[in-house]
């Protein structure tokens, strides 16, 4: 590593201490003095930027790993695997600070079991059964690189054995937690035992590295939660504005969150080559954002025809914040990122490729907040604007997950250069 980027580095993770420092003092004088002494939050807005950011932004974020590996594990693109790993990481470590966030936002931690056994009615419900089994998930999928760290290639072969039939039981317990059928739970549980049955006698092609079926499981669970956390917004009715009240609320959640975990992936691997010395390869991760601009034009189409279809162009054109909020999103988060990522040129080069990719995360994170907070009126009570503790507290959690990144990044095989090593 050179001085400039060690320097570079040193000044960055003081920051980040110092940010994660703060954000743990105000989260320890919030279960102390109540939630009311760090946050604007009431009983007219109990939903504010924790929300918005900590858990429906980090959850859009974390989206890289299935992403990644659905693209490598079940669509044929090996030649991204270099990428499996840190994009692994990022979502696990993403899905410890969403529950890190709705533990703060809660205040009574052992309240959160009550999501999944609560009303199996709510979107909440599915969502909390998802949410959890993919922190699950994402847990085994990452311990190849511990296996790897301490060279405990019998574990590792062990691993391989048992997490398929360690899926076949998280899918069965979900489709039965989901249905509270027998005959549905049934059926899938055989299922899922008949296709694992047949890769192991080879009369299905199975991956060496990684089983299907976790993979396979990981892109259900993503799928299902990320477009739930748009269903809990249609539940909002008249008090979500309309430029984002929508039907198609959850595929937009789906396809934004796809969006967001290309770029995460891609910010990721060039933010660790100019801060950690990793060298990803540029010809790699222009292969790997080739299909942005689809993914994007898609993501454009949706949005255009939801508002065309619910004709209610004339509110993205009025004076109010609303409006200029969803303008800033559209044009600056999709937009913008898609005719940058249309241009070959730009995309042949590290720094055009984060500078789209960085305005495609911003813009799903702004898309979060607009949802979450711009777009919420409600007449009757006050306006929500969050303090600066909730700021604070926001920032700690996400340097706490930045500084575990690095650590993690340079203490076990995660990134290419380190896996050869």
């Amino acid at each position: 590593m050179n001085k400039p980027q060690n320097r570079r580095f040193s000044v960055l993770m003081v920051v980040l201490v110092a940010l994660a420092i703060t954000g743990f003092v105000l989260a320890v004088y919030r279960f102390m003095n109540g939630i009311g002494s760090v946050s604007n939050l009431s009983d007219g807005y109990p939903w504010g930027l924790w929300v918005a950011v900590d858990i429906m932004a980090g959850v859009a974020l974390a989206s890289g790993g299935f992403v990644v590996l659905g693209t490598v594990h079940l669509f044929g693109g090996k030649r991204f695997a270099p990428m499996a790993r840190p994009a692994v990481l990022t979502a696990f470590l993403g899905y410890i600070l969403f529950t890190v966030g709705l533990i703060i936002d809660m205040g009574r931690p052992w309240h959160m079991l009550y999501i999944m056994v609560g009303n199996r009615h709510s979107p909440l419900y599915e969502i909390g059964w998802c949410a959890s089994f993919y922190t699950f998930v994402l847990f085994l999928e990452i311990m190849p690189a511990v296996f790897d760290k301490f060279r405990w290639y019998g574990f590792l072969a062990f691993w391989k054995k048992i997490v398929p039939f360690l899926v076949i039981a998280l899918l069965t317990l979900f489709t039965w937690a989901m249905t509270f059928s027998v005959v549905w739970t049934l059926v899938v549980a055989a299922i899922l035992v008949a296709w694992e049955t047949a890769m192991l006698k080879g009369l299905l092609k199975k991956d060496d590295e990684v089983p299907i079926l976790l993979i396979a499981a990981g892109v259900i669970f993503s799928f299902l939660h990320q477009s739930s956390l748009g269903t809990l917004y249609i539940l909002a009715g008249q008090k979500l504005n309309p430029l984002w009240h929508s039907p198609l609320l959850p595929v937009l959640f789906l396809m934004s969150a796809i969006a967001a975990g290309v770029a995460m992936v891609a910010m990721e691997a060039i933010l660790t080559d100019w801060l950690l010395d990793h060298k990803s390869d540029r010809n790699l991760l222009t292969g790997f954002v080739s299909k942005m601009p689809f993914i994007l034009c898609l993501y454009l189409l949706l949005k255009a025809s939801d508002i065309l279809s619910r004709n209610i162009g004339r509110e993205a054109f009025d004076s109010g914040m609303p409006a200029l909020f969803w303008a800033l999103e559209v044009f600056f988060g999709i937009v913008i990122p898609l005719i940058l990522f249309a241009i070959p040129k730009i995309i042949r080069t590290k720094t055009g490729i984060f500078t789209a990719s960085f305005l495609v995360v911003a813009g799903v994170v702004l898309n979060r907040i607009n949802v979450a907070i711009i777009g919420i009126d409600i007449p009757r009570w006050e306006h929500y604007y969050p303090s600066i503790g909730e700021i604070f507290i926001t920032l700690g959690i996400v340097s706490a997950g930045i500084i575990a990144f690095t650590w993690i990044s340079g203490s076990f095989p995660i990134h290419p250069k380190k896996a050869r090593a």
